[in-house]
């Protein structure tokens, strides 16, 4: 079992950036030891949070919410990284995965305040539906007046 972990650091009672960590156990019940000390991306550069991973032929997929879009070029927009082997991890050629800008199907065009806590529903081994936690606003949930979950149909 592959598991992905989110961890940040706390220096002073003040908290330190986020990151995501590598964990491994031969049985989902554990135990699960880290496969290395360093987080999949460093803290100090980049801040992400709400890891979703998957299995391929290809090997591991990951998207998570990057808090302040230095790899997906969004703030609070979606990062897409690959691994052959769940250690080490590399952003894909196009490392956004998800925009907090939403076309609904009457055409209407919304940037939301957050998309967090991504899951994708797969269906015959294919990712059909990104389900999310969102909110309106736009300064993510610090000025939110509604909140609900949202599930997006993905382009076949």
């Amino acid at each position: 079992m592959l598991l992905i972990y989110k961890a940040r650091s706390y220096e002073s009672n003040l908290h330190g950036g986020m990151t995501i960590g590598v964990a491994y156990a031969d049985h989902y019940e554990g135990p699960y030891r880290a496969l290395s000390g360093e987080p999949v991306f460093p803290p100090e550069s980049f801040h992400i949070e709400d890891p979703f991973i998957w299995q391929t032929a290809k090997g591991y997929h990951l998207i998570a919410k990057d808090m302040e879009g230095r790899l997906c070029g969004e703030k609070y927009g979606g990062i897409y990284a690959e691994s052959p082997d769940g250690l080490k991890w590399s952003l894909h050629g196009q490392p956004q995965s998800y925009s907090r800008t939403v076309r609904y199907d009457d055409g209407t065009v919304q940037t939301l305040g957050n998309l967090e806590r991504p899951f994708l529903l797969f269906q015959n081994g294919k990712p059909t539906h990104l389900f999310a936690a969102v909110s309106d606003g736009i300064d993510g949930f610090m000025d939110a007046s509604d909140t609900w979950n949202m599930v997006i149909p993905l382009k076949q």
